[in-house]
């Protein structure tokens, strides 16, 4: 009867254990993916999103145009392949770069947020030049995503991406409206 009991108890034991662990990753995925003023909930559902895939462009001919709230997977080209509108704000420090083009309208002005799954440089080039971000920050422990980026957007206006400084190939790349 003790056996029995015994075996009862670490079998509950164990079905606790089960159901908790899924909880308990998504807590840690949620801290480690979240920061104090940044709610990074609609980046979250994002990145767990299936991707579209889309290969940068080199010129502005054919550049891939990218919607809010949409995943992307953008395969980028050999950075010195690619004619940026402007020159890059960031001094290359990698040997071989990767880079491209997208671009993208906002339906509102406002704040919008570019967040990345790869240390890379992000420029957004308006039809003024290109506009200062108005925050950042990045992540080193959450698994979905690696850095975000804060502009000021304005509406209606086709607006540049320029990706640069890239190492892999392959970039999952999300944009959203920002909120805190």
């Amino acid at each position: 009867m003790v056996t029995m009991r015994a075996a009862f108890l670490g079998l509950n034991a164990m079905a606790a254990c089960a159901l908790a662990a899924p909880q308990a990753g998504a807590q840690d995925l949620s801290g480690s993916c979240q920061m104090n003023g940044w709610s990074m909930g609609a980046e979250i559902a994002a990145f767990k999103s299936t991707a579209e895939n889309v290969v940068a462009s080199a010129s502005q001919s054919n550049i891939p145009p990218l919607e809010i709230g949409s995943l992307y997977v953008i395969k980028l080209r050999p950075q010195t392949d690619v004619q940026f509108l402007q020159a890059s704000s960031k001094k290359s420090l990698v040997q071989k770069p990767l880079g491209g083009l997208a671009t993208v309208t906002v339906p509102t002005d406002g704040q919008y947020r570019i967040t990345v799954d790869s240390p890379l440089w992000i420029d957004v080039v308006g039809p003024a030049g290109t506009i200062t971000p108005a925050n950042y920050t990045g992540w080193h422990e959450c698994r979905l995503f690696r850095k975000s980026v804060e502009y000021t957007l304005p509406a209606g206006a086709p607006l540049i991406l320029q990706l640069s400084e890239a190492t892999p190939e392959l970039v999952r790349l999300v944009i959203e409206p920002a909120k805190h």
